[in-house]
């Protein structure tokens, strides 16, 4: 049950990393966190559940702003956005999942390949939850280095890219 309470706290740690705040090392220290609690995960269902507990932590603090915005609706109770806030974390925490199982499925026994997997993962299931269904593309991770001089990366790989860089430099964190 603790590496699942580790999972959804490193979540809320990379949200940091988003405006208003900017703490974008958080943002690094919370995916190596990730990283580190899946190469300990002993099965398949272990590695989707940290990673969708990972999302709900990062989706529900960096989507607050959902809530904040229902306070303006005179029409609509306050209580209803943080309500919304949830469950809209709760579905968009697939994605994360995704990328993780994808991860520890094909890259667990070898943690550089491990982390090659995971940023290729992010990029995929990144994309993929601004395309499908929802089309929700808010908080994509590589905005959090648009305050570095990583953010010139951007223009040559776009926001995916970035959000692939920003894992990759995580994973650099938990190879050291």
């Amino acid at each position: 049950m603790k590496p699942l309470l580790f999972a959804f706290l490193a979540g809320l740690l990379t949200a940091l990393g988003f405006e208003p705040l900017g703490l974008w090392p958080l943002t690094l220290a919370g995916f190596a966190w990730l990283m580190w609690l899946l190469q300990h995960a002993w099965r398949m269902r272990r590695a989707l559940a940290l990673g969708w507990w990972f999302g709900v932590g990062q989706f529900t603090l960096g989507l607050n702003w959902i809530a904040t915005s229902f306070t303006y609706q005179s029409a609509m109770p306050a209580w209803l956005g943080w309500v919304s806030v949830v469950l809209l974390s709760l579905y968009l925490a697939v994605y994360p999942a995704m990328a993780a199982g994808l991860a520890w499925r094909y890259g667990k026994t070898d943690r550089l390949a491990f982390i090659f997997l995971f940023a290729a993962a992010w990029i995929v299931t990144e994309w993929l939850r601004a395309t499908m269904f929802t089309g929700f593309a808010w908080n994509p991770v590589g905005v959090a280095l648009l305050p570095t001089a990583a953010a010139r990366l951007a223009s040559i790989l776009g926001t995916y890219g970035l959000s692939g860089i920003t894992v990759l430099m995580a994973g650099a964190l938990v190879l050291i």
